[in-house]
C-alpha cells in the first residue's frame, strides 16, 4: 500500500511536481500521465505522502502539497548530486559562462536535451558565485554529439566542463530558458546545489531565499 522511499529516483517525479507547482491540484492519474509513472505505483505515492503530512486532499478530491518546506528539505538531504548522476570530465578552451551560453543558445535549433545545473545553472537564475566549471545534463546516448558540438577533450586531471548523465530523466521535467539556455527547474537546481562540495550549500540557500521562496 506504502512506499518503501519516495525520494527514489522514480518516485522524486511525483516529488518535484508538487515542488515545481506547489499551488497547483493534481489528480493521481494527472501525476501518472505527466511523470510516465504507472497509476499504480503513482497511487502509493501519493497515499504515502498523505500519510507522512506532505500532502493533502482538497475539497474537490484532488491532491495538493501540504508542506513545501519540509519536503524540499527532506528531499535535499536526501539527495547526493555526485553519488546518484554519472559524471564524465571533460575540457574545453573556451569555458566561460557567456560564451558557453552563447553555443548552447545555438544547440536550441537542433534535436537534444539538455539543462545546465549547480554553479553554472545558478548563476544564469540568481548569481551568487562565478562558476569555475560548467555542468550540463544530457542523453546518455548522445554523449559523443554533445563532444562534438561543443568541442571538448577528455580529461583525466579533472576538466572544467562535465557532462552529465542523469540519475532519472525526471530532472529535464520543467527545465526554463535564460538567456537562451536551458537550466533545470528551481527545485532540482536547488537539490543538486544542497550537498555539492565548493559553496554549494551557500548557493542552494541563496536561491531558495530569492526565487523558490519556501
Amino acid at each position: 500500500m506504502f512506499v518503501k522511499n519516495v525520494f527514489a529516483p522514480i518516485a522524486s517525479r511525483v516529488i518535484r511536481c508538487f515542488l515545481v507547482e506547489p499551488e497547483r491540484e493534481w489528480s493521481v492519474l494527472g501525476l501518472s500521465e505527466v511523470t510516465g509513472v504507472s497509476y499504480g505505483h503513482a497511487h502509493k505515492l501519493v497515499a504515502t505522502l498523505m500519510k507522512l503530512g506532505f500532502c493533502r486532499k482538497t475539497e474537490r478530491s484532488r491532491i495538493v502539497v501540504a508542506n513545501p518546506t519540509e519536503l524540499l528539505s527532506r528531499w535535499a538531504n536526501y539527495y547526493d548530486f555526485s553519488l546518484l548522476n554519472k559524471v564524465r570530465a571533460y575540457y574545453s578552451l573556451d569555458a566561460d559562462l557567456d560564451r558557453f551560453v552563447g553555443k548552447l543558445a545555438a544547440v536550441s535549433k537542433r534535436d537534444l536535451m539538455y539543462a545546465l545545473t549547480l554553479q553554472a545553472g545558478a548563476a544564469l537564475l540568481a548569481p551568487y558565485v562565478r562558476p569555475a566549471n560548467l555542468h550540463l545534463y544530457v542523453e546518455s546516448e548522445r554523449l559523443d554529439e554533445w563532444r562534438q558540438i561543443l568541442d571538448l577533450q577528455l580529461s583525466e586531471l579533472g576538466g572544467n566542463v562535465f557532462l552529465v548523465e542523469p540519475y532519472d530523466e525526471g530532472v529535464f521535467y520543467k527545465v526554463q530558458r535564460l538567456r537562451g539556455a536551458l537550466v533545470v527547474s528551481n527545485v532540482q537546481l536547488y537539490v543538486d546545489l544542497y550537498n555539492y562540495p565548493a559553496r554549494g550549500r551557500e548557493a542552494a540557500e541563496h536561491l531558495r531565499k530569492t526565487v523558490i521562496g519556501f
